[in-house]
């Protein structure tokens, strides 16, 4: 196969067939590289072996053909990029370093330098490479997308959105950047529900012109058999999702629902196999374009199909644009709207969707449970409830996302500290061992009047259960906004740590205030600002109180709806199945229509 076609079927997405193309040609310098390219693109499980392969070969000098200086440099760039992304960041980083020393006027290569510093934790440092890179090539879109990432990660979000919108504006046609930007507008506390919908509208617009409205599947309209539901989400592994999606999986009627599971993740791990032995099914997903995909959820017959994604990385929204089961539905993983028509609901609760704020702003149908929109699931070895360390004084916490740490976060953590003389804030989050980060967030707390000796930073990676043993240094949890801890705040509450939260008017600002509504404490789901610091100050005051709180909310948890997994899977599967009835009735209705015109043909 001609080298251009091959290059044409890569850059059209179709790697099986470039790699096919390759393997009717010598081998080459050129070949070697193209393959690996393919690997990458498609997250192949031999990439890295390949990556050694090849690298191993270059080192050795015994290439079996001739491989010019230029040849050798792109494809140890390929290999870099690889190793970045299968966690041996160090080994990238050191050709990197090597690459840009030889030609420190390549803005790429910075740029690829940076990627690799990133995944290897070295923030602040590919923040330098980045900021080289557009001196030296200012309209590079990928390199302040890049940096944006940087800006978001490390708690500036406004500046990293503002990267985001360089980049949309340099490439207007590229619809990753648009996602990007409506992802992070969760972020930001100028956002409302009308806003990122809107923003979602112009990215359907671009992602999916031509997106299916109508299933046009064959499946059996029963309405009362049982239905065939499925899962679809790349974080089926050691991620957040895992304790909330297999309380739902065990709590679901299995003579109601046959289930099968999609796994996008890349990793495989304990809590995949966890997650897949509730399940009638289990695919891996995670090598197959959105065809290949569409046409075995086909093939496998699916009723319901229920995005856990969004617009998150790895998502796979472009299955759900071609509609191929009766019903589709957005939950959990992602706090607004998909904006694509083809799915048709989504699940949610009146608290953290109120009907008179959100309805209008949201493409989907939004279907409340009366007791709530998750059902959580606490790790099983979590530590015990032990408040440990200086008591003296209180001690407020957050190991929230850096990213969800706003300004106006930042005004109410300062009102609550105010509030409380002498009290500390201890915050726990790796990246703020980049001093562009902590520095920054030392600052705006400075600014706001708290002495920089009232803040203390952990920036440990220790497994999630000694993550958790963290709370015992804590006695009352400040909640981010406008996006709120999930996880964050359940586990907070599972240690005996009271949550602090403000309400908003997004979905994102609202998941405090429907977590702490189910444990009948919703006083703690302020406003404003003031109030946030006034409830930090009374709640302190009360010490008793405090400690009884402490050491009876894991109790008051357990008899919740919060994780009640019977009742919730009731909830959630008495939903979709009035959705099915809906389905069939009008499957009936447009049969009998289409029956009757026949017989007027006739």
């Amino acid at each position: 196969m001609e080298r251009s076609k091959i290059e044409r079927h890569f850059n059209c997405g179709r790697y099986q067939r470039a790699l096919s193309g390759l393997s009717e040609n010598e081998r080459s310098a050129w070949g070697d590289t193209t393959k690996l390219r393919c690997m990458r693109a498609m997250g192949h499980k031999d990439a890295i072996a390949y990556a050694d392969q090849l690298r191993s070969i270059i080192s050795d000098r015994s290439e079996a053909y001739p491989m010019t200086t230029s040849e050798r440099n792109n494809q140890l760039r390929y290999i870099s990029l690889v190793y970045a992304e299968q966690n041996r960041a160090k080994d990238a980083c050191t050709i990197m370093a090597r690459l840009c020393k030889k030609s420190p006027n390549v803005a790429a290569l910075h740029r690829e330098y940076a990627f690799a510093l990133s995944n290897d934790s070295q923030l602040d440092k590919a923040e330098l490479q980045l900021n080289r890179a557009i001196k030296l090539k200012p309209d590079s879109a990928s390199s302040h997308a890049q940096l944006a990432l940087i800006y978001c990660r490390t708690g500036r979000a406004d500046a990293g959105y503002n990267g985001y919108s360089r980049a949309a504006t340099l490439e207007p046609n590229n619809v990753a950047y648009t996602q990007r930007l409506l992802y992070w507008s969760n972020y930001l506390e100028h956002t409302t529900q009308q806003s990122n919908y809107q923003l979602t509208q112009l990215w359907v617009n671009k992602a999916f012109p031509n997106q299916q409205s109508v299933s046009d599947t064959l499946n059996t309209a029963n309405p009362a058999r049982q239905l065939k539901l499925a899962f679809v989400s790349s974080d089926f592994c050691a991620h957040a999702i895992r304790f909330f999606i297999q309380p739902l999986l065990t709590g679901l009627n299995k003579d109601e629902f046959h289930l099968t599971g999609y796994s996008d993740a890349k990793a495989v791990d304990q809590a995949t196999a966890a997650i897949g032995e509730l399940c009638d099914v289990w695919r891996d997903s995670s090598q197959i374009d959105d065809t290949q995909f569409a046409t075995q959820i086909t093939a496998d017959k699916i009723d319901i199909l229920v995005d856990l994604n969004g617009h998150t990385s790895g998502n796979r929204l472009g299955v759900f644009a071609k509609h191929v089961t009766p019903i589709q539905l957005s939950w959990l993983g992602y706090p607004s709207t998909t904006g694509l028509k083809s799915i048709g609901y989504r699940i949610t609760d009146r608290v953290v969707d109120p009907s008179e704020l959100h309805d209008q702003f949201f493409s989907e149908k939004l279907l409340r449970l009366s007791n709530g929109f998750l059902c959580y699931k606490p790790l099983e070895n979590a530590p015990d409830i032990n408040p440990s360390g200086d008591q003296s004084h209180i001690r407020f916490g957050s190991f929230s996302n850096l990213a969800k740490i706003s300004s106006l976060t930042l005004d109410c953590w300062s009102a609550a500290l105010l509030a409380v003389p002498k009290s500390t804030l201890y915050v726990k989050r790796q990246q703020l061992t980049n001093k562009n980060a902590s520095g920054f967030f030392i600052q705006q707390l400075v600014d706001r009047g708290i002495s920089e000796d009232r803040i203390i930073f952990n920036h440990s990676t220790a497994k999630v259960e000694h993550h958790l043993d963290e709370y015992n240094n804590i006695d009352i949890a400040l909640d981010t906004t406008p996006y709120n801890g999930t996880t964050t705040t359940l586990d907070a509450l599972w240690m005996g740590v009271p949550v602090i939260s403000l309400k908003g008017q997004t979905h994102a600002s609202r998941v405090t205030a429907s977590i702490l509504y189910r444990l009948n404490l919703s006083g703690l789901a302020t406003d404003t600002v003031f109030e946030f610091g006034e409830r930090a100050k009374e709640l302190s005051a009360l010490q008793e109180t405090l400690h009884e709180l402490r050491f009876g909310l894991r109790k008051r948890m357990k008899e919740s709806a919060l994780m009640n997994e019977k009742q919730f899977g009731r909830e959630f599967g008495n939903a979709l199945r009035s959705q099915w009835r809906d389905w069939c009735h009008e499957r009936d209705l447009t049969q009998t229509t289409t029956a009757s015109l026949d017989e007027v043909k006739k």
